[in-house]
């Protein structure tokens, strides 16, 4: 730890004696949090073997996501769980170990938790005085709770800590190209927004950019190159099956000719190479070649009050699966599938006065039906951040990245959301907010009792949210977020109390509580 603070320190002087030899500029921003957090069903988080572990692939990640493929009993009922072979079985096949639990006492254990865990960044930006060269240099300690990784990793922050626990959040270069106006380049692990239901996020790659006016409006746009994953001797492997996105993003401000307070178009498309988003969608064990591609439209409109941003998504391209040495593709289930998926979204604000602001939030995520017609209908994105409900999402104190795309709305059953939020300015200090969802599957969730009765449900159920932020300070700011999910019918799927492997119980109601305090400069 000591060393890496060091050599920063050396980099960061070293920057600064650049800095004025040559006529450059040196920068620093941090924002360092700390947050707590209580729950009265830690087993909608993890896995139920486990606890005493937060794991961040959560409730979603276990509960909704890789549930895979579905499986028919003799009645040709249809259920969203298979064994962990992918084999559909008489009652409730999957393993109990493997997946999150929707009520508050398992086997004799109170699920109730209480957590702390902190999220620190910390970037210097360099950059010459014309605007012509920037360089920038991000690294995080973040997502990581009071206690954890004691004994087991070099990850945590335990007793006499010791871990090596500082990631490289962003390095590149952004610079202007010379021959071209207003043409740059940015190379290296760096940020890329396309669009928040679906890619919000860093990645190591090349991006070309600009932007023109064309008179009646302005264009921007950006060719994009991201290696997610170099194969080459990978696992002893060498092979070049590496996994890369191409992506091409056009923005319209086309306010001018509209005559509306803001018109803004933006349309993208973006091929992934084999993309591994979809390996747990049917289970572990088979190797996959999958090349979604996105075609997608977003709308930004506003005039008076009243703003609107909508659009869709749409997922093609293909999804192979290959046998392995123990496991084979099921009967009856194409190996060569193809993606059709959709995802679709609203969101109409009022501003009532300068202090209170109404929106109304609606989106729809295909979920799939039938794996065995040899689409793939479920949606997925490919990195972002999911916001809109504290008990689900983990809307918290701050955002720490630990609920991200794959957890929850993008799972094969798919998810729809309809929200209504107020947002309230109390004082120049103060700001609160609350919010209703109600929120269901695309798909019905199926499941088995303990009588033997197979039963489906898609209600997801109501939650309340709140949320406060209070400048102590400033820079300094108090977050709180609260949650209470009213459990609907489809969440009985996963009520197993005792874990035997069949439904015993009805989701019981969640609640979350996420108390921070954030430092910004």
């Amino acid at each position: 730890m000591r060393k890496v603070w060091g050599l920063f320190l050396v980099l960061a002087l070293s920057l600064g004696l650049v800095g004025l030899a040559q006529a450059a500029s040196l920068e620093f921003h941090g924002e360092f949090g700390v947050k707590v957090q209580t729950t009265n069903n830690a087993g909608i988080l993890t896995n139920a073997d486990e606890l005493e572990t937060w794991n961040s692939n959560a409730m979603m990640g276990n509960l909704l996501t890789t549930f895979g493929v579905a499986g028919t009993d003799a009645s040709g009922h249809h259920w969203y769980a298979t064994d962990l072979a992918g084999t559909p079985v008489g009652g409730w096949p999957i393993n109990a170990d493997d997946r999150g639990i929707t009520v508050d006492e398992f086997n004799g254990k109170d699920l109730d938790e209480t957590w702390a865990s902190l999220q620190f960044r910390l970037w210097a930006v360099a950059s010459s005085d014309d605007g012509k060269i920037k360089g920038v240099w991000a690294m995080e300690v973040g997502s990581v709770r009071f206690g954890e990784g004691a004994g087991e990793d070099e990850w945590g922050l335990d007793l006499h800590n010791e871990s090596t626990n500082i990631e490289s959040r962003m390095l590149y270069l952004d610079f202007a190209l010379p021959w071209f106006e207003n043409v740059r380049v940015k190379a290296g692990l760096a940020p890329y927004y396309v669009n928040r239901f679906l890619w919000n996020e860093t990645a190591p790659g090349i991006a070309v950019y600009g932007n023109t006016d064309l008179g009646f409006g302005n264009l921007n746009y950006a060719l994009v190159w991201v290696r997610a994953r170099d194969r080459w001797g990978e696992d002893g492997k060498n092979d070049n099956n590496d996994a890369d996105a191409w992506a091409i993003v056009l923005g319209y401000d086309a306010t001018k000719m509209s005559g509306l307070d803001k018109a803004k178009v933006l349309t993208y498309f973006i091929y992934l190479n084999d993309s591994t988003r979809m390996y747990n969608y049917y289970y572990n064990g088979l190797s996959s070649d999958n090349q979604p591609w996105y075609l997608g439209l977003d709308l930004d409109l506003a005039r008076g009050p009243w703003s609107l941003n909508t659009g869709f998504i749409y997922e093609g391209g293909d999804f192979d699966l290959h046998n392995s040495d123990t496991v084979t593709v099921p009967t009856g289930m194409d190996d060569n599938m193809d993606h059709d998926a959709w995802l679709l979204y609203a969101e109409l604000g009022y501003q009532v006065n300068e202090q209170t602001k109404a929106s109304f939030l609606w989106w729809w995520a295909t979920g799939d039906d039938d794996p065995y017609d040899g689409d793939v209908e479920n949606f997925n994105a490919i990195d972002t951040h999911t916001f809109g409900s504290v008990v689900l999402f983990e809307d918290a104190a701050f955002d720490d990245g630990y609920v991200v795309s794959r957890h929850p709305y993008l799972n094969n059953l798919g998810f729809q959301m309809y929200r209504l939020r107020v947002d309230y300015q109390a004082t120049p200090r103060l700001a609160l907010a609350a919010a209703v969802n109600y929120m269901k599957f695309d798909e019905d969730a199926y499941w088995v009792t303990e009588a033997g009765n197979v039963k489906n449900d898609d209600d997801i159920g109501w939650e309340l949210d709140v949320y406060a932020k209070y400048e102590l300070y400033k820079d300094l700011t108090l977050d709180i977020a609260a949650g209470y999910l009213w459990a609907g019918d489809a969440l009985d799927a996963w009520a197993d109390k005792d874990g035997d492997g069949y439904v015993d119980s009805d989701a019981d109601d969640m609640y979350r509580v996420s108390v921070g305090v954030t430092y910004t400069f």
